[in-house]
């Protein structure tokens, strides 16, 4: 007798979607970057900024949703529902599922969440009476819905035919074990490194270094002229550039901090990995000390 089965959401247009949105960004980011260092200080540089800012914020948001996607799964076995979707999980005990069913057995359609494209149906709405409907879905079709207490789940195997018939013929064996119902939120994670004294010191002495680099390049691209990047072997400037080249070490900075910061809360969530996440933002703060340190000696030499 199978004790548990588990379903995926369907995956290819998602990723496909978002591969081609982490893409698009990062040309457009590398295009504005590159047209902000060739352009003098003026409303034209700080409108090149924005897409840079942009997929400075976008691609990390997008990748998780790729990869929550990619690592997505329903389990169902004969004393719960499991239900993961990046760092969200939700273990409901079977004892606890009203019901099953879906979506056109309710005669109509749950409102959608407001942000939402392929592969990242996500998100929480309120229906009229109060009950609050969370989506765990990649696709706006096909739904089913978990009813647990007062709240549904919307989800999307890629199979929900034969969820159906997996979900029936465990609820009719009847729980023997049952589960202990839980949830855990991306925001469970924050609270716990925030607790964590090591963590929080780490991240907060990167970010305010990384703050520092931003205000000292700000402050001095308009007060010089020219600076260099490089010294000769006599230790003379050498390849002087126009100043609003020191906005790379800021940007360069802050996508390696970002990039640890994110990995580590990856690792972090691991006892055995925890060492590693703690290595990874000791090293941005380490890099943004040395990013501080060059953008010193550039103004010094300019």
């Amino acid at each position: 007798m199978i004790d548990s089965l588990s379903f995926h959401p369907p995956h290819r247009i998602g990723l496909i979607t978002q591969i081609i949105a982490i893409l698009l960004l990062i040309i457009i980011g590398a295009l504005g970057l590159w047209m902000t260092v060739r352009s003098p200080i003026g409303p034209g540089f700080l409108l090149y900024l924005i897409p840079v800012s942009l997929a400075f914020i976008l691609i990390p948001l997008i990748s998780y949703r790729a990869y929550a996607l990619w690592r997505a799964y329903y389990l169902l076995e004969r004393d719960g529902i499991y239900l993961r979707w990046g760092l969200r999980e939700e273990v409901i005990p079977m004892d606890s599922v009203t019901w099953v069913r879906m979506e056109q057995e309710l005669g109509t359609n749950l409102p959608r969440p407001r942000f939402r494209w392929p592969g990242a149906i996500l998100g929480a709405r309120a229906l009229p009476d109060g009950t609050r409907v969370e989506y765990l879905a990649a696709q706006s079709n096909q739904l089913i819905l978990v009813s647990a207490a007062d709240r549904l789940f919307a989800i999307s195997p890629s199979n929900p035919e034969e969820f159906m018939l997996a979900y029936h013929r465990f609820a009719e064996l009847g729980s023997l074990t049952p589960l202990t119902g839980h949830s855990v939120y991306p925001a469970n994670l924050l609270r716990r490194i925030w607790a964590a004294p090591y963590a929080r010191y780490l991240l907060l002495a990167g970010l305010l270094v990384s703050i520092i680099v931003l205000v000292l390049v700000s402050l001095y691209i308009p007060a010089l002229t020219t600076i260099s990047l490089r010294l000769t072997q006599h230790g003379s400037p050498t390849e002087m550039l126009p100043s609003v080249y020191m906005l790379l070490l800021p940007v360069l900075n802050g996508i390696i901090f970002f990039a640890n910061t994110v990995l580590g809360l990856y690792l972090f969530r691991s006892d055995e990995q925890r060492i590693l996440a703690y290595l990874l933002w000791g090293s941005g703060l380490f890099t943004a000390l040395l990013f501080l340190a060059a953008v010193i000696f550039v103004i010094r030499a300019g």
